[in-house]
């Protein structure tokens, strides 16, 4: 099982481990090989133990403040979810398991609306009848907005997942730029 193919199951272990010690354990690299070791993950310390980069990576997030580290494990419990979310066969049961953490229908449109137009970024333009999301090349259209009520939520759920950046005009309006993963994500889908 090749390290990129195991991270979740990595970043799992990680959590269960440090959730396991106190405060003021001690929770360093060599912890963490035994630990893997008496709870039957022998092959995993074995794999880790190949690979130079994941032993820095996992040493430096052993380091973290337990409560920090704890906070980012469960943003990725949320993005976890929230990709599970748009793959058939898994999306009830995130659904499920992390109700707040799932994508809306209205976020997975304004992805596919970015892939559909080819467009790689869309400007907030606000107008007396609220916000216009205008793309800015590709085929130059409008997203179309389905709940005004919740677009701007939707809007930050995607930044959050790294599908979409937020930048800024010399305005001050926000542009949002199209990523690699939203791309994935959406083409994983068809």
């Amino acid at each position: 099982m090749p390290v990129a193919e195991s991270f979740a199951t990595i970043v799992a272990l990680i959590g269960q481990f440090r959730s396991e010690r106190s405060v003021t354990d001690q929770a360093d690299f060599n912890a963490f090989t035994e630990w893997l070791i008496s709870t039957n993950h022998e092959e995993i310390k074995d794999l880790l133990m190949l690979n130079t980069k994941a032993t820095i990576g996992i040493k430096s997030i052993l380091n973290q403040d337990r409560a920090v580290l704890l906070g980012s494990l469960q943003k990725i419990d949320i993005a976890l979810a929230s990709f599970a979310s748009s793959v058939e066969g898994f999306n009830q049961l995130a659904e499920a398991i992390t109700p707040n953490g799932i994508l809306s229908e209205q976020a997975i449109s304004i992805l596919k609306q970015f892939e559909q137009s080819g467009a790689s970024k869309a400007l907030t333009i606000q107008t007396m009848a609220g916000n216009l999301y205008q793309f800015l090349d590709g085929d130059g259209r409008s997203i179309e907005i389905d709940e005004d009520r919740f677009v701007e939520d939707d809007f930050q759920t995607l930044v959050n997942l790294g599908l979409l950046r937020q930048d800024f005009n010399d305005s001050g309006s926000p542009i949002y730029k199209y990523t690699r993963q939203a791309a994935k994500l959406i083409s994983d889908k068809h």
